[in-house]
Formats: C-alpha cells, sequence, structure tokens
C-alpha cells in the first residue's frame, strides 16, 4: 500500500513536563537531605543513582511516543508503534469518528461499520493533525459522522 501522509507526534511538551518533573524532585529531595542535616557527598550521590531510574523509564517512554505514527494509505488509517502496525482501520469500514476518553487519557474512538467495535488511537501527541485526519476519511467514506 502506498502511503499517502504520515502524522509525527508532537513531543515537545511532553520532554520538557518530564525535565520539569524531575527537576523539582532533584531540588527538594536535595533540600530535604540538606534540612535533614543528612547531605552528604555519598548521600547525593545514591540520590542521584536513584533518581537514574525516572531518567531512564522518562527516556524509554520518550521512545516509545516518538515512534507512534498514524499513515494514512489509499485504503486505510494505521497507527504503528515501535514500527510495527498497532491498529489499523479500512476507510470503507468506518461508521463514526469521535472524541472520547478512556482510563483519563483523551482518545479518538474510531467506529468500525461491521463488528460496531471502536479502535481507540491516541488524541494527545497528534491533537494538532485530528482535523487534517477526520477530513481525509471524510473524503475517502462519505457517509462516516465526525463528531470531535
Amino acid at each position: 500500500m502506498k502511503v499517502i501522509k504520515t502524522y509525527y507526534p508532537k513531543v515537545k511538551a511532553i520532554e520538557l513536563f518530564m525535565s520539569i518533573v524531575y527537576g523539582i524532585v532533584v531540588c527538594f529531595g536535595t533540600l530535604l537531605l540538606w534540612f535533614k542535616g543528612d547531605l552528604t557527598i555519598e548521600r547525593w550521590q545514591t540520590f542521584m543513582l536513584i533518581g537514574l531510574i525516572y531518567v531512564s523509564y522518562c527516556a524509554l517512554l520518550s521512545f516509545c511516543i516518538r515512534t507512534q505514527r498514524i499513515e494514512l494509505t489509499e485504503y486505510v488509517i494505521e497507527h504503528r508503534l515501535l514500527g510495527l502496525s498497532r491498529r489499523s482501520v479500512a476507510f470503507t469500514s468506518v461508521k463514526t469518528v469521535k472524541f472520547g476518553k478512556v482510563n483519563g487519557s483523551p482518545v479518538v474512538a474510531i467506529e468500525n461499520n461491521y463488528n460496531h467495535k471502536s479502535i481507540f488511537v491516541p488524541y494527545i501527541p497528534f491533537e494538532q493533525d485530528w482535523d487534517e485526519i477526520s477530513t481525509y476519511i471524510k473524503e475517502r467514506n462519505g457517509k462516516v459522522i465526525i463528531s470531535m
């Protein structure tokens, strides 16, 4: 299948938030050790080493978010994660496209016309692209109901 357009996630705000949280934790942790009178170089190095767990987790999470793609082809919309096809829906089988929440996270629910199951695609890293994506879906399938 020929890919018509590929959408990449916007992650600058997410990574900035992760960095700010890490900065706050380091500052308050250091101040807390200092106020307790327990701030030694060994304790601070141990504290920073434990902080690497947070940094490692954030790096992994950022990598996973960065590798997401939404690809529009001639016949399907496909959500890819880590280079693998995570979700795929043919334009002819799309019944509705609507904004919703799953476990508190904003998603776009694409309801399948044949089995009436919804496929959830993340909204947040692609929030600026969904107008264009939904317009393309409407062009490919004139019967689809879009409520966003």
